[in-house]
């Protein structure tokens, strides 16, 4: 009995991961021939997942890290033009920008770096400077990820070399892609085909790059729907290749076509394999799938008027457009609306800072909120005064003390008409027993004035009596 309990247990696992992985295959009837253990196709603007194979099991990412990297660098790193002086490195394998001590670089020369040459010291570089240690870079791009959605993930180092517990799956990769795409500097950056850096006084050969997503650059040819064609697409954009020997070939990929972005990350391909696995989920994506947009973040900039202020007025727009995506064929029949929610105004507002929401309803029903953020900078023309931190604490003490004041104020008055009160009170009750003792002594002579006129009566009576 155990026995047939445990094929029985057996094949609902067996049963269940299969279907898992091939959900979307069964959904839309097609299944790709990819050389790729897993990999996903995913529509940009919507997150929905147009097909995948082995989306959600484990898979080593390899250097496809760095996107994520130089995402959350763009992220915490104010102003790219910074330098960064070289120190002391330990030995960290190639691919390298081969990094002395000494040399010196802006944050946006090593991510470009980074990027187009997939540089292991460089990601070593940049995430000391933003989080101090390895570790803590490792525990930032976690909670980035989680952030997103990407909750079978888990981040060790920042440039993806070989690690046990550094690991994600295709779908979350797609994820991660996604999220860094929406980056404008980060789309610059990953779209650049070659970089070149002079010679130093530490390094006396000029360093020139070409970027490694051979779908940017490359003129070999792959056998594409009995074709040899180009590989180089001149729809991608980016934007990260991949490498070990656990990993296999990897790559992220983001293409535009018909204003519609799509983005594949194949996972453990081939040599061969890779780019014509990732042509052929994008070309299945474009043709298989219209993206609508019901709502441009373009045509709903607004602005609301700020007196006293510097810029005068406060522009703010949604977050993020809005899109469906549905088969070709299908046409889109729900009615959509919408509703803005400006709720914070006060002062100082910074450009990029949540300002309120952005409802949108399908056939009369709230179903989406889209953060509304503000487009500038909105500060007061006493900024001077009211974002001083000195002067800020100051105007605290003074606001206490005004209010302590006015405590002690009202107490004061309180405790002084309470006083009349009583003393008024006090009067009151010392005229009542004067009043009372008058009335007393008026009852008391009527009484007295009654007997005597009583005596006299009697004695009246009793001398009658006697005559």
């Amino acid at each position: 009995m155990k026995k047939i309990y445990s094929v029985l247990i057996a094949f609902i696992i067996v049963f269940s991961f299969v279907f898992s992985s091939f959900e979307n295959v069964f959904a839309e009837g097609k299944v790709l021939d990819l050389e790729a253990k897993s990999a996903v196709l995913m529509d940009y603007e919507t997150g929905k997942v147009l097909y995948q194979k082995n989306g959600n099991v484990q898979i080593y990412p390899a250097s496809t890290t760095k996107a994520w990297t130089a995402y959350l660098v763009i992220k915490n790193v104010s102003d790219l033009n910074k330098k960064i002086t070289i120190g002391d490195l330990p030995y960290i394998e190639p691919s390298s920008m081969f990094l002395k001590k000494g040399e010196t670089f802006t944050v946006r020369e090593l991510l470009t770096a980074l990027m187009v040459h997939s540089c292991n010291d460089v990601a070593y570089v940049l995430a000391q400077y933003v989080s101090g240690s390895i570790p803590e870079f490792a525990d930032l791009m976690n909670k980035e990820a989680k952030s997103i959605g990407c909750n079978n993930t888990h981040f060790n180092n920042p440039n993806g070399l070989p690690d046990k517990n550094h690991y994600t799956t295709a779908r979350d990769m797609a994820l991660i892609a996604r999220k860094c795409m929406s980056d404008p500097i980060f789309r610059e950056i990953v779209s650049t085909k070659s970089v070149k850096f002079p010679a130093t006084k530490q390094y006396p050969q000029e360093r020139v790059y070409t970027n490694s997503n051979k779908f940017l650059t490359s003129h070999s040819k792959i056998n594409y729907r009995g074709k040899n064609i180009d590989i180089k697409y001149d729809i991608v954009d980016g934007i990260k290749t991949g490498f070990t020997e656990a990993a296999g070939k990897c790559l992220l990929s983001s293409a535009v076509k018909n204003n519609q972005r799509i983005i594949a990350a194949v996972f453990n391909s081939t040599n061969y394999g890779i780019y014509l696995d990732s042509r052929t989920l994008l070309d299945y994506g474009f043709e298989n799938y219209n993206s609508f947009t019901i709502m441009d973040k373009e045509d709903y900039i607004s602005t609301k008027r700020k007196w006293f202020t510097k810029e005068k007025k406060l522009i703010y727009q949604p977050e993020e457009s809005y899109s469906v995506v549905l088969p070709k064929g299908q046409s889109l029949t729900d009615e959509f609306t919408f509703e803005t929610d400006l709720q914070k105004t006060s002062l100082p507002i910074h450009s990029g800072e949540k300002v309120g929401n952005f409802y949108i309803y399908k056939n009369g029903k709230k179903f989406k909120t889209i953060n509304l953020i503000a487009k500038n900078d909105v500060t007061s023309k006493f900024a001077f005064l009211t974002e001083n931190k000195f002067l800020r604490f100051i105007f605290s003490i003074i606001k206490l003390i005004l209010l302590a004041f006015i405590i002690f104020f009202i107490y004061f008055i309180s405790k002084k008409y309470y006083r009349k009160y009583k003393r008024k009170q006090i009067k009151i009750k010392k005229a009542k027993k004067r009043q009372n003792s008058n009335n007393n002594k008026v009852n008391n002579k009527s009484n007295n004035v009654i007997k005597r006129d009583t005596g006299k009566s009697k004695n009246s009576t009793n001398q009658n009596h006697k005559k």
